[in-house]
């Protein structure tokens, strides 16, 4: 599939006419300023204000959904002598593909492609890279699980010739894998992982469905701006991120890093089907008709799930019922309360405790990719 040019992309996402050394100069300037806020903050700390991601030297591979979207992969290469079975791994909400290839040492793609695995990174019609088709109407996590999701697998396999992919997504990445496999079958999945997804939810009834509401009333493009808001909030954020997302075994720098690059706005009608597990206390489609842990009954699916105890956003009961659901073989990595939303991800502990697991229980599976 041939690349969009840039100028379709810029169209598509509605971004002002700038030139690119403007763009540059301002966020340079921004960035310097949140620096000095940083160093006026914390006038004793001999730790930089953010490490810069440093991802993979990668390809980008397209592929549109039969609803007319155009979206982006990086491809990152099986390392000389690998045997390829294409891997897509999938972001949560709220973050980029940095949260799965932030430098050479906190990188679950680059630890797969060293294990010989062909890598894919998956965005999706949320991300801003995605090109929409005319007229295109709203979309919410449904939509990306049932066109986005199918599309990508194809594109992995034909790139790779393999018969089938295998899978990881954290948090709403795992989430948009049982909510695909929910809708569309897992016939193309040759096993799959999924991070800190969880699949219950405490029930906030009557909020939940008042802030849904709420967001039904805006345009149907709106995206919250979580990047600004986030890059805001760096020079203040320390390893233990809001809400205990990250714990102290992440380094500030790199927390401040993910605050600074790897923050995405939120379209809103992922939000809007995010507030409706809330308000129903489980995963379900957009009216509440399907519940895609129940849909996963009898699939032949391996399957890995990776909690942690130390979670606020995913506790570990919230994560196992797939487990108990399909047919396919299971295995749990339960980390403890050291572990946070992002630690499995971002802690330099994730390489041995959580990586290497996973490299372990996909490598096993190979063959069902051919």
């Amino acid at each position: 599939m041939t690349p969009p040019p840039p100028s379709a992309s810029l169209t598509k996402l509605g971004e002002a006419p700038s030139s690119a050394p403007e763009r540059d100069l301002v966020q340079l300037a921004a960035r310097a300023a949140l620096a000095s806020a940083w160093r006026g903050l914390n006038p004793q700390s001999r730790e930089r204000f953010a490490q810069a991601p440093s991802p993979s030297a990668v390809d980008r591979v397209w592929y549109e959904t039969q609803d007319g979207w155009t979206a982006p992969m990086h491809r990152v290469p099986a390392a000389p002598g690998g045997s390829g079975e294409p891997v897509i791994l999938a972001h949560g909400l709220g973050v980029n593909r940095f949260a799965l290839d932030f430098s050479p040492e906190l990188s679950l793609a680059r630890a797969l492609s060293r294990a010989g695995f062909e890598v894919f990174l998956l965005e999706t019609r949320a991300d801003r890279a995605a090109i929409a088709p005319e007229r295109a109407p709203a979309f919410d996590v449904d939509d990306v699980a049932r066109q986005d999701l199918p599309a990508a697998f194809e594109r992995a396999c034909q790139l790779t010739g393999a018969r089938r992919a295998l899978y990881v997504g954290h948090a709403l990445g795992g989430q948009l894998l049982y909510a695909s496999a929910g809708q569309n079958g897992s016939d193309d999945i040759a096993a799959a992982v999924t991070l800190c997804a969880p699949v219950t939810f405490p029930r906030q009834a009557s909020g939940a469905r008042a802030l849904r509401l709420a967001l039904g009333l805006l345009p149907r493009d709106t995206r919250l701006p979580t990047r600004a808001a986030a890059a805001l909030s760096a020079p203040r954020a320390g390893a233990d991120l809001p809400g205990g997302l990250g714990l102290a075994a992440m380094s500030g720098d790199v927390a401040r890093g993910m605050m600074m690059f790897g923050a995405e706005d939120i379209p809103q009608g992922l939000l809007r089907q995010a507030l409706r597990w809330l308000e129903v206390g489980w995963l379900c489609d957009r009216h509440n008709t399907i519940d895609y842990t129940a849909a996963l009954r009898g699939q032949d699916l391996p399957l890995m799930v990776v909690c942690a105890e130390g979670d606020p956003l995913c506790r570990p009961e919230q994560a196992t019922p797939p487990l108990l659901a399909v047919r396919g073989e299971v295995e749990l990595v339960n980390l403890d309360g050291g572990w946070g939303h992002y630690d499995p991800l971002l802690d330099p502990r994730a390489a041995e405790a959580v990586f290497a697991p996973i490299v372990r229980f996909l490598g096993s599976r190979r063959a069902r990719c051919w």
